[in-house]
C-alpha cells in the first residue's frame, strides 16, 4: 500500500515486518496465549452472530458504510459495511499493507476518506476532526508513539485529560477557577500510572522511557479522557515479551470495565487468546470476521497471508 500520503504509515513495523501465515501463529511479541477470551454478558451476544463480512452486530458502537481511500491509483481502503461490537475486544488483522492503519487513520479524522459514511453511537461523524470524536469518547493510540519527550510522565497524563478550564485563555490567569479541578485530574493520572506500573517514573521525562514504557504511557494517557471507545494501533509493536504481556492484561480489562477496543495485531497468539471478534482485511477488503480461531483457520485468510490462491503451487 503506497503511504506517500501517510509517513507514519511508511516507517512503521507493519511496512518493515515480513507477513505472517495465519495457520502458523507467529511467535513474537507477547507470550503465548492458547486459550480463549472468558465469555461475559457482554461477550455472550456476539457469539449468536453468523460469522460472515459485513454482518449486523447485536450492539454496535461504530458502524463503517462505503469506505474508500486510494492512494496514488491502489485501493488502500475498500469497505461496503462493517459493525465493530460494543463491549469487546475486536482484533483487525490482515497482511502487511492491507489497508488497517489507514482504515483507523480515516475512522478517527488523521486522514480523509474519498468516500464514506460511519456513525459511533449511532452519531454521524464522518467529518469530525480527531479532538472532536476525543472529546465524544473515540480515541486511538499509534504505531509510534507520541508522548512528549520533554515533558514530564505526569505532564503527558495530563494532557489526556478533557474539558481543562485552565487551557481557556480567558480563564489561565485565574488558578482558583481550575486549581480543584487540576488536582482532580492529577489524582486521576496517579491512579492509572499505577495501574499501568508507572508511578515510579511519574516525575521522570518521557524522553527517558522505553519502548515498552512509552506505548503503556500512551494507552494511559488515552483513557485520562474516558473513552467508549479505544483504538489500539500495534500496541505489541517493538515491545519486549514482559511488557507484552502487561499490555495484553491491561487490554483484556479495559474490555471488563465496559471500554470497547479494537486493536490491530500480528501476533495470532495475542490475537486468538484475548479478542472476542476479528475482522480480517486484504487488499483494504474485508474477507473474513468471526471468532479467532475459526477466522485463523479459515481458507480465505490463510490464502491472504501467504499472498496465493489455492491450487496455484505449481512447479
Amino acid at each position: 500500500m503506497p503511504s506517500d500520503l501517510n509517513p507514519e504509515i511508511e516507517s512503521s513495523p507493519e511496512a518493515a515486518s515480513p507477513p505472517v501465515a495465519a495457520s502458523a501463529p507467529e511467535i513474537g511479541s507477547a507470550p503465548k496465549s492458547t486459550s480463549a477470551p472468558a465469555t461475559t454478558a457482554e461477550t455472550e451476544p456476539i457469539l449468536t452472530v453468523t460469522p460472515v463480512p459485513g454482518v449486523a452486530k447485536p450492539n454496535p458502537i461504530l458502524t463503517i458504510d462505503g469506505l474508500r481511500r486510494s492512494f496514488g491509483g491502489v485501493t488502500a481502503v475498500d469497505v461496503d459495511h462493517l459493525e465493530i461490537e460494543r463491549g469487546i475486544v475486536t482484533a483487525l488483522i490482515g497482511p502487511n499493507g492491507a489497508g488497517k492503519t489507514t482504515m483507523f487513520n480515516l475512522l478517527t479524522g488523521f486522514s480523509r476518506a474519498e468516500s464514506g459514511h460511519w456513525t459511533f453511537n449511532d452519531k454521524t461523524v464522518t467529518s469530525l476532526s480527531p479532538d472532536r470524536l476525543a472529546r465524544m469518547g473515540m480515541v486511538r493510540t499509534f504505531q509510534l508513539t507520541k508522548s512528549l519527550a520533554k515533558l514530564s510522565v505526569l505532564q503527558n497524563m495530563l494532557l489526556g485529560a478533557t474539558g481543562q478550564t485552565g487551557e481557556k485563555l480567558w480563564a489561565a490567569p485565574f488558578r482558583k477557577l481550575w486549581q480543584s479541578e487540576e488536582r482532580a485530574n492529577t489524582e486521576r493520572a496517579d491512579e492509572l500510572l499505577e495501574r499501568f506500573n508507572l508511578a515510579q517514573k511519574r516525575d521522570d521525562l518521557a524522553g527517558t522511557l522505553s519502548g515498552g514504557q512509552r506505548k503503556l504511557l500512551e494507552m494511559a494517557r488515552a483513557l485520562m479522557s474516558d473513552p467508549e471507545l479505544i483504538m489500539l494501533d500495534e500496541p505489541m509493536a517493538g515491545v519486549n515479551p514482559a511488557l507484552a504481556q502487561s499490555l495484553v492484561e491491561h487490554i483484556t480489562q479495559l474490555a471488563m470495565t465496559g471500554v470497547s477496543v479494537v486493536y490491530i495485531e500480528h501476533d495470532m497468539d495475542v490475537v486468538s487468546g484475548i479478542s472476542d471478534w476479528v475482522v480480517v482485511l486484504a487488499q483494504g477488503r474485508v474477507i473474513a470476521e468471526g471468532g479467532p480461531w475459526k477466522v485463523i483457520h479459515d481458507e480465505k485468510v490463510i490464502d491472504a497471508y501467504l499472498g496465493r490462491q489455492r491450487g496455484d503451487n505449481r512447479t
